[in-house]
């Protein structure tokens, strides 16, 4: 048997998608491979050598002691060659995730060829992208790569792609952008993110979900309203719209639609912060399909006659538990903003095309919001002689840093690093649901995929409202009745689930209480198996998901690396009992007081 075929079937043991790339084929390559000094082989490409003509081994060692952080979570290599760099990686840190990103498959063929590696092609450790588009080797790295990957260049092919890397590290610095904000939100919000979803259990358990409105507006032309500036011109013509396209609304844009004398079809909220419940005040909700993330704040439902209300799936694990007694409520896209749940949302329902409007993802004019939202309304309020609400604008614009880039229609406008956050989310959305959205907000900021369209074009269409309320009629039966009976085993089941979570999470409380006692003794030099047995008992816990929840940067920062030393490893340990502690008495006390009051089943 050859070499290539040896490998491949390594490979496809445990890769079997790559079958497709067509690596069996005969034929040159573009490397020219030779021997190097110490009878290994070396390979030249366009002039350069890829690898030590002497010993590329040891060449990649020094490499890897050279280039590799202190502490990292995984490497990524860009760049294959005969792979001596991931393949010494491996050997010096098992265990350790690895990915491989070749844009060109006729490289790694001739590696395959030209070397016996099947020890590393069947690894479980390792992930190869070969073949890929930048955009799906890090949406990939983004689902299998827990932290920040060291990234490793094989310097002659990373110059021969420069474009291709360049593209794929700024994705990168993107992807950690995001998680480093997702953090962030986690410290900031995760408690309150908790115990609204627990204030709102009774209503969870009782609401439809978001499953029901897939396919419901299949077929129909549909208009997402977000509330960016450009979101005005739009609504001087709303009413004629609404005749045409299914209207669906985020919360910040809802009173805006009023004010233009239209109720929308769809109303979508997620944000869990007071302030943000505060763009609905005043609402009148009924006979409006409400879509909300089960963890708003519960002022948002506390009105005389609750609307036809459907929950989309929790991303949290208490809501995932009780998602196993009561059902699924189905799971909605979340980029960090209610317009990316708005779209993934309205695009579920199967409305084609999507136009969109006030997604601005920037600052037109140097404007955050169109007139009359909640937020600017709320500036002129408080404005001032000291500190007027042109100042308060002004404080907004200068901290967000911001960055002139392309508008939808090929002009200039203004954003931020957080906006664009969430133009990458679209923009990989969009990748995987090509040529169904479109734009109507010539000034918003450009999003790859989501064509500029004319306003003119959507007043063009056919009128058909009483369609859109022929689909509607079904939904709108009768709006949510917080009191009403569960059906069957739901309510004892809900119950019975919270229970035996609550012993768990403060059984959980006392393990880390005890590991950090522990934790003491072990700077003594004694305690250690008993250490190794509490951690047994908290890895028997399911709760230790729930737990974990709260303190995921520690965590991040546990996984971004092994500690320096042993007293640096104690101190990590320590703090890692005691976030633990902290989180699970938190949550089982907010369940115990969940499940006493009036209103749960």
């Amino acid at each position: 048997m050859s070499l290539l075929s040896d490998n491949l079937r390594a490979l496809y043991g445990r890769h079997p998608g790559l079958r497709g790339l067509g690596l069996e084929s005969a034929g040159e390559g573009p490397l020219a491979v030779e021997s190097s000094a110490c009878g290994l082989p070396t390979a030249k490409f366009q002039d350069a050598y890829l690898h030590s003509r002497y010993d590329p081994r040891e060449e990649a060692r020094r490499q890897l002691a050279r280039e590799l952080p202190a502490r990292f979570s995984s490497a990524v290599f860009l760049g294959f060659g005969l792979g001596y760099l991931p393949e010494v990686f491996l050997e010096l840190h098992p265990g350790r995730p690895l990915a491989v990103i070749e844009p060109e498959p006729a490289l790694f063929r001739q590696a395959l060829a030209a070397r016996d590696l099947r020890a590393m092609l069947a690894s479980p450790d390792a992930s190869w992208l070969v073949g890929r588009e930048a955009e799906e080797a890090v949406m990939e790295l983004e689902e299998n790569s827990p932290g920040a990957p060291a990234l490793l260049r094989l310097r002659p092919l990373y110059l021969a792609s420069l474009p291709y890397y360049r593209r794929l590290e700024a994705l990168l610095e993107s992807l950690a952008d995001r998680r480093e904000v997702n953090l962030n939100t986690l410290r900031r919000f995760g408690r309150l993110w908790v115990r609204n979803l627990l204030a709102n259990l009774p209503l969870f358990l009782r609401a439809a979900g978001t499953r029901e409105l897939e396919g419901l507006f299949a077929g129909m032309p549909a208009l997402l309203l977000a509330a960016g500036p450009s979101l005005e011109p739009v609504l001087a013509v709303l009413p004629a719209l609404a005749e045409r396209l299914v209207l669906v609304a985020v919360d910040t844009s809802y009173r805006l639609c009023r004010q233009a004398g239209v109720k929308p079809d769809l109303l979508v909220t997620v944000d869990p912060q007071y302030w943000n419940s505060r763009h609905l005040d005043w609402a009148e909700l009924e006979g409006i399909l409400l879509a909300s993330e089960p963890s708003v704040h519960p002022r948002t439902f506390h009105r005389p006659r609750l609307p036809n209300l459907h929950f989309m799936s929790s991303f949290f694990p208490i809501g995932e538990a009780l998602e196993r007694v009561a059902g699924p409520r189905g799971r909605v896209g979340a980029g960090g903003s209610v317009a990316t749940s708005a779209w993934d949302l309205a695009r579920l329902t199967g409305a084609r095309p999507l136009y969109l409007a006030g997604l601005d993802l920037g600052y037109p004019g140097r404007r955050t919001h169109a007139r009359g939202a909640f937020f600017e309304e709320r500036a002129h309020t408080l404005s001032g002689r000291l500190l007027p609400a042109e100042h308060q604008d002004f404080l907004v614009l200068t901290s967000a840093g911001l960055i002139p880039v392309a508008s939808a229609a090929g002009g200039i406008t203004l954003t931020d690093r957080r906006m664009l956050l969430y133009k990458w989310w679209f923009e990989n959305q969009l990748k995987q649901h090509p040529g169904s959205s479109f734009t109507v907000s010539a000034d918003g900021t450009r999003i790859a995929g989501l064509e500029y369209r004319p306003l003119s074009e959507l007043l063009g269409l056919p009128a058909r409202r009483p369609q859109i309320e022929e689909r509607l009629a079904a939904l709108r039966g009768g709006a949510l009745d917080p009191d009403a009976a569960l059906g069957g085993d739901v309510g004892p089941r809900a119950r019975e689930t919270l229970q035996e979570l609550s012993r768990d999470l403060g059984r959980l409380e006392e393990l880390g209480r005890r590991g950090l006692q522990l934790v003491g003794l072990a700077e003594g030099g004694g305690g250690q198996s008993k250490l190794e047995e509490v951690d047994r008992q908290i890895l028997g816990l399911a709760s230790r998901q729930v737990a974990g929840f709260l303190f995921q940067p520690l965590i991040r920062k546990v996984l971004g690396g092994s500690p320096g030393s042993y007293r640096e490893a104690l101190e990590l340990s320590a703090e890692l009992y005691r976030e633990l502690a902290a989180s699970a008495g938190y949550q089982a006390g907010l369940l115990r007081r969940a499940l006493e009051r009036d209103g749960f089943p």
